[in-house]
């Protein structure tokens, strides 16, 4: 078994409590900040845990930072990039067209 093997081995459970913690939530926010983004899986080492949608920089590889809520998007990039909801299923995502004053 090569060194990262062991390493997802060692994190798999870790990954698999942080998308636990977010099932059934909205939204993530980094600790210490009160800006919530839309989340997302991304992948890391091998191993897919949740993350910003915005692919904002955590500041650590620490992805146990991000804690979920149910709080609305506030992200000026997820909503820049039409990421109004969190989804796991990680794929391209339809931006709303805003008809209103038409």
């Amino acid at each position: 078994m090569n060194g990262i093997s062991v390493l997802q081995e060692a994190l798999s459970a870790p990954a698999e409590e942080a998308r636990n913690r977010f099932a059934g939530r909205l939204n993530g926010y980094l600790e210490g900040s009160d800006v919530v983004h839309a989340v997302r899986l991304q992948g890391w080492l091998g191993l897919e845990v949740p993350g910003p949608g915005c692919h904002v920089g955590t500041g650590s590889w620490d992805f146990t930072r991000f804690k979920p809520t149910t709080s609305p998007v506030s992200c000026g990039r997820c909503r820049s990039a039409g990421l109004l909801t969190s989804s796991f299923t990680g794929g391209p995502h339809q931006q709303t067209l805003d008809l209103e004053g038409i």
